[in-house]
């Protein structure tokens, strides 16, 4: 029976703490999968939610599930021979919002823990702060693994992607246990694989956010434009996603699937609309401005200093950014009197036109999100020196994540598998196959673009990454100008057109330019 702080459990398998959406989902999984599994939280009533759910859930044996408002009493839980054994050390999982709850939580671990007994962050984290978390905890004999959840709290609950990162040995040690709590491939395989040492999992994982928001500003926008542009009704753009999901270059996309699924609902908290709930959700998403989930953040950061082109993450995150505050947005319309994105005007062979490329249109963005963000784990393994395989990040995101895409992973995999850790892929495109998928891609994206600025629609992560591909595929950019200004002023230094060579190097040539 589900119980609460009970002195007589004496068999745990597995600690977790932190009794929210997402470690009360891993709570119940673990438990399904055979786990003896210990909850914690320094609230209650959080706890006995939890054992509520065991004892509703038909799934659970909650003969293994156990509750705990002590750390101590946690501690004691575990068989006698735990943690100063290092052939059967204790396991906690930490499912908690990043930064200061985790520093906290780790603060009152350390002191409880023995040597060899083994901390897995389950929450999303910088990876800087998870290695410098590695450090502090091995010091006291504690390895602390820093591990990417993903799926949202319903793959918590049936089976995430997991991308663990730290202490190879600790990794070793796990590996059984989350081979069993993780998702299933289409082929068995269990969706976890060890990303490398350090904060390389938390990267991996927070690198897929960062894809993630890319790929759902590319969904948002075009749907917006189907709706309100090309005025179909929220049940046929569902119809539309619903076979894009079921066959073709979208087929197995996750963010297509929940789209269809989402635009069919007319009920929800708080709103009734036979058009769907959709037409009653404010314009905002908050997730990034009010700090409770940074991964969106931090990937637009690491583009940025890692020195990757990846404008459709960096686009969707100015367009989350942008939408955050709704009052102080509708202040702002008022002032600049901008003209709104135009409705009921558009004829019927253009239509006709945009509804035969849309779907194209889609595709390339949603690759190009992928080749993006791969480019920027491929940039960071290098520099950090963690051996990260692309190939293990596609085999890990083709179930129980959220940038699930089938048909991609699909074509992506083969391609990528002969580059081992050591051989940087710092440019996708650079591999004929990839490089001529995207091509196909350019043109429908382009023409929807167009039509977004024709007729005033927000389309910032399409247009991106149409200027993306017009910018990776020049053979001449208009950045001669740009750096013939930097000499002028600051004596940068400039290569000639004349004798191209490889690499990123400093310019060897100056002029001394005269003022006029």
């Amino acid at each position: 029976m589900a119980d609460l702080d009970n002195d007589q459990v004496s068999d745990l398998e597995i600690g977790i703490v932190g009794s929210g959406s997402m470690g009360s989902g891993m709570t119940l999984l673990f438990s399904e999968k055979g786990s003896v599994v210990g909850c914690y939280d320094y609230d209650k009533e959080a706890v006995e939610r939890v054992l509520d759910q065991a004892k509703e859930d038909e799934n659970v044996d909650t003969s293994k599930v156990h509750g705990f408002t002590s750390l101590e009493k946690l501690f004691n839980a575990f068989p006698k021979g735990s943690g100063g054994d290092k052939k059967k050390p204790r396991m906690f999982v930490i499912s908690l919002p990043h930064g200061k709850p985790v520093d906290g939580i780790l603060d009152e671990l350390l002191p409880l823990t023995e040597e060899g007994d083994i901390i897995i962050d389950g929450g999303n984290e910088w990876w800087e702060d998870t290695e410098r978390r590695q450090r502090k905890a091995k010091d006291h004999g504690v390895q602390w693994i820093g591990m990417g959840v993903s799926g949202g709290y319903q793959a918590a609950r049936h089976g995430p992607s997991i991308s663990p990162g730290g202490d190879k040995e600790a990794y070793d040690y796990v590996e059984p246990f989350l081979d069993k709590w993780a998702a299933r491939a289409p082929n068995g395989d269990a969706c976890v694989e060890y990303m490398g040492p350090g904060g390389a999992g938390h990267y991996v994982k927070m690198i897929h956010n960062g894809i993630e928001h890319a790929h759902m500003s590319i969904l948002c926008e075009v749907r917006a434009i189907l709706y309100h542009q090309l005025g179909l009704s929220n049940d046929e753009i569902s119809n539309m996603f619903e076979s894009w999901y079921k066959k073709g270059p979208l087929r197995g996309n996750f963010l297509v699937g929940i789209g269809y699924k989402g635009l069919r609902f007319q009920e929800g908290d708080g709103i009734k609309d036979k058009r769907g709930i959709v037409e009653g959700i404010e314009d905002k998403v908050t997730q990034d401005v009010d700090k409770s989930e940074g991964t969106g953040t931090w990937s637009t950061k690491e583009m940025a200093e890692r020195h990757v082109a990846a404008p459709a993450i960096a686009a969707s995150h100015q367009l989350r950014v942008i939408s955050a505050n709704k009052f102080e947005r509708l202040e702002v319309a008022d002032n600049l009197d901008m003209p709104q994105p135009k409705t009921g005007s558009i004829d019927d062979k253009t239509k006709e036109e945009l509804l035969d490329i849309v779907e194209q249109a889609v595709y390339g963005g949603i690759l190009g999100g992928f080749i993006q963000g791969l480019q920027i784990i491929s940039r960071a393994s290098t520099d950090q020196k963690w051996g990260i395989e692309l190939a293990k990040c596609l085999r890990i995101w083709r179930a129980g994540c959220i940038i699930q895409s089938d048909a991609i992973t699909e074509f992506l995999m083969p391609l990528v598998e002969p580059f081992g850790p050591s051989e940087p892929l710092n440019l996708l495109q650079s591999i004929p196959e990839v490089a001529k998928e995207l091509r196909k891609t350019y043109e429908p994206m382009k023409k929807l673009y167009a039509y977004a600025v024709e007729v005033d629609a927000v389309a910032p992560a399409v247009g991106a990454t149409v200027e993306w591909l017009k910018a990776v595929g020049g053979r001449n950019l208009p950045t001669d100008f740009e750096e013939m200004e930097l000499d002028y002023f600051g004596h940068h230094d400039y290569d000639l057109k004349a004798k191209t060579e490889k690499g990123s190097h400093k310019g060897r040539y100056h002029t001394e330019f005269q003022s006029t």
